[in-house]
């Protein structure tokens, strides 16, 4: 796994980064290893620690950022499945709530439909179409498999440290 969670002082989450940075606020004082991965970070200087969980050691005031849609983003989130009959083939994006209606770009708006279903669902709402979603759309967190692979299992192994 090549991405590092960091944590502010407060062990509240912060974001997400690569290895590299994340070696680099260790060694430089500024963060230290919570968690550390299996294998070590191996030159011809020497070994270190290979950090997994960084927790920075003065506290950082934060806004919690907005996780950008994308289309591919969406298609993760849904897992490449159309949210109306299931097929996972010619899909496209479909707004729940028609753009002509005023729906936007959003998470909660938008969702994965094969070209069949989009074409009949038209300028209507699902409820008007008689089509139900099979999941309800939902915004990933940082935490999400949508965003960072892999990230949601360390974020477990470490809260379950705790209980």
């Amino acid at each position: 796994m090549d991405k590092v969670l960091v944590l502010n002082s407060d062990y509240s989450p912060l974001n997400i980064t690569t290895l590299t940075r994340g070696f680099v606020l260790v060694s430089k004082g500024k963060a230290e290893v919570v968690k550390k991965g299996e294998n070590d970070i191996i030159t011809s200087i020497g070994n270190y620690v290979r950090p997994v969980i960084i927790r920075l050691l003065e506290y950082i005031k934060y806004r919690p950022r907005i996780t950008k849609v994308s289309r591919r983003r969406i298609f993760q989130r849904d897992n490449h499945t159309c949210q109306y009959c299931g097929t996972k083939r010619n899909l496209t994006i479909d707004h729940i709530l028609p753009r002509s209606r005023g729906g936007g770009n959003s998470w909660q708006n938008l969702t994965t439909s094969c070209s069949r279903c989009n074409s009949l669902k038209g300028d209507r709402t699902p409820s008007e179409a008689n089509m139900k979603l099979l999941s309800k759309p939902y915004e990933p967190s940082i935490f999400s498999d949508v965003l960072y692979q892999g990230i949601g299992k360390v974020w477990e192994d470490f809260t379950e440290s705790f209980k």
